[in-house]
């Protein structure tokens, strides 16, 4: 039987990055209510994919991982954060993929978090930003077809056949991702109010 064949993958990254997972969500517990938490998001989350698809532009994957680096998101991020009239951060650390498990790991946790964009959604239209006007982003990462595209991933997931060194790699790599995901929104939370200051 092989690692996979217990349907188990899924189950075991959930597992490992549960505690990290909850933390950072506790960021947005409430949603994204004002101004200032969405700016904070965009923020945070351009420089987190941009970290991550660069790093991912590098890697030698094979075509089944190769696919899921499309499609690139942070030009979507660089539009909501012109529409806002906000400055990129300056690149945190940098990421390093290397292989297919490790970009498997990455790949859950950007996946991921379409599922919760469909939630914020909401919030960014009810502060006025849509499509072109500061919600790029949210409208195409979290818009219609997260939950398919989600669904997909899973089962590219768990038809991998990684040994127990690759799997380990795999869980460490999604850790690393939730925990430079955390890094950049505390960055940008900081950099928001100094932008904000100097207004």
């Amino acid at each position: 039987m092989t690692a996979a064949a217990d349907n188990g993958y899924r189950d075991r990254l959930r597992g490992a990055t549960g505690t990290a997972h909850v933390r950072l969500d506790a960021r947005f517990a409430q949603g994204l209510r004002t101004a200032a938490q969405y700016r904070t998001y965009v923020l945070g989350m351009q420089a987190f994919i941009a970290n991550a698809e660069r790093a991912l532009a590098l890697a030698n994957l094979r075509p089944a991982w190769k696919a899921w680096r499309d499609p690139a998101r942070t030009a979507w991020l660089d539009e909501d954060l012109a529409a806002m009239g906000i400055p990129a951060m300056a690149e945190g650390p940098r990421m390093a993929i290397n292989g297919d498990a490790d970009a498997a790991g990455l790949f859950y946790v950007i996946e991921g978090s379409a599922l919760g964009a469909t939630q914020l959604l909401g919030d960014a239209q009810a502060l006025g930003h849509g499509p072109g006007t500061g919600a790029t982003f949210l409208c195409r990462h979290g818009g219609f077809g997260a939950g398919k595209r989600w669904r997909a991933f899973v089962a590219d997931l768990e038809r991998a056949d990684f040994d127990t060194v690759s799997e380990r790699t795999m869980l460490e790599s999604a850790a690393r991702a939730f925990a430079s995901a955390e890094h950049e929104f505390h960055r940008a939370e900081l950099a928001h109010q100094n932008f904000t200051a100097g207004r």
